[in-house]
């Protein structure tokens, strides 16, 4: 598809009302549209794409606010669609974005606290360094009995110790 923005459009009205014109001045060409040609052409781009004229072997279409070059022969309905589509994925494109970032923004404001060091050695003496389920002594971790995401704290009633295997088991579970 080479349908592509025109870039270096200077458009100039010129009169008003019946004797009202546009030129439109590209870096290769100059069109000037009057009278009905013109009332025409801006009934077209307001529904869809309108055809300004060509140069070069491509054609100049006005579609809303822009102008595109088209070199494979669109008609005006497939002009109007491309440029259609191209805003569609760029907004979908620009809420997914969106949706990123918040999610990034999200997760940098929710960052767990990290468990206090007096809680630590508290809870290590009171479990007595084993796994409170199987009295393991090797790949401790300090677990939340209610897990933070369902709103457990740092507290040394709401901390314990588990080993690896257990601490998978119970997952976010309360336990």
């Amino acid at each position: 598809m080479t349908l592509r923005r025109a870039e270096d459009i200077e458009v100039e009205q010129r009169g008003a009302w019946f004797f009202r014109s546009v030129v439109i001045t590209t870096p290769n060409a100059t069109f000037s549209l009057r009278g009905r040609r013109l009332r025409e052409l801006e009934e077209q781009r307001v529904g869809g794409a309108a055809l300004v004229g060509e140069s070069r072997g491509r054609r100049l279409w006005w579609v809303g606010d822009g102008f595109y070059w088209d070199a494979d022969g669109l008609d005006a309905e497939h002009v109007a669609l491309e440029v259609w589509d191209r805003a569609r994925r760029r907004e979908h494109r620009y809420d997914r974005l969106r949706t990123i970032r918040a999610r990034e923004d999200e997760a940098t404001t929710t960052r767990r606290e990290r468990i206090p060091e007096e809680v630590r050695i508290l809870v290590w003496a009171r479990d007595e360094g084993r796994c409170v389920r199987c009295g393991a002594e090797d790949e401790l971790q300090f677990d939340h009995v209610i897990p933070v995401a369902k709103g457990g704290g740092n507290a040394q009633e709401n901390i314990q110790i588990l080993c690896g295997s257990c601490n998978r088991s119970k997952s976010d579970h309360i336990a």
